[in-house]
């Protein structure tokens, strides 16, 4: 059984992996990674305690979900062909459509230097992603697959060469703000999608 390292163990392993990537990519990678934004720069072990935090996010939603999932009345629902929320479809959810749904969701909320902070909210449709107040972004659960719309110009050349298969739906008004649809239901579609991602991001 592996032994878990204590905070002081962790930050100094921390610290090492952060000179090597600094040395590889001849800039300073403090600030730079996912458990940043959870950084406190005035603890003893600032990069183990972020860390940390990150991990208890993480785990935050499923935990959220479970305390909000009743099996019975969500299979109740589904019988009587009545729409589901988007918690209860996560619950439902295979293994994967999680795994790249926290992907996407960790991609979307980690912070870009000189941008603000942006921040989710669970909603009964969807997990709706806000920057300085505008809606940049919406994942939703559709059948088996995961759809995320963004704040994206659909006519936008950079999308229009086939390698982004996407869809239009700013006429509903639920996606009005985020018209640019696009499925994430395998591997290559979550890479794209998380290139889409970047691009909203630095916008």
């Amino acid at each position: 059984m592996t032994k878990k390292l204590t905070n002081l163990e962790l930050q100094q392993k921390m610290d090492i992996q952060k000179w090597l990537d600094s040395e590889t990519r001849h800039m300073d990678m403090c600030g730079h990674y996912d458990y940043c934004k959870y950084c406190n720069k005035y603890e003893q072990t600032p990069c183990a305690n972020a860390y940390e935090r990150l991990q208890e996010e993480k785990s935050s939603f499923d935990a959220y979900a479970s305390k909000k999932f009743n099996m019975d009345k969500v299979m109740a629902k589904k019988a009587n062909r009545k729409s589901l929320t988007f918690v209860e479809k996560y619950t439902l959810s295979s293994d994967t459509v999680k795994e790249r749904y926290a992907i996407m969701k960790e991609a979307l909320l980690t912070p870009v230097k000189g941008k603000p902070v942006i921040k989710s909210r669970i909603s009964k449709q969807c997990d709706t992603y806000r920057r300085d107040g505008e809606i940049i972004a919406k994942i939703t659960i559709l059948g088996t697959s995961l759809r995320i719309n963004l704040k994206l110009d659909v006519n936008d050349p950079r999308f229009s060469d086939g390698t982004m298969p996407h869809y239009s739906t700013g006429h509903k008004h639920v996606y009005e703000m985020v018209p640019f649809q696009f499925k994430v239901n395998s591997k290559l579609a979550l890479k794209r999608a998380l290139i889409l991602i970047e691009t909203i991001k630095n916008d």
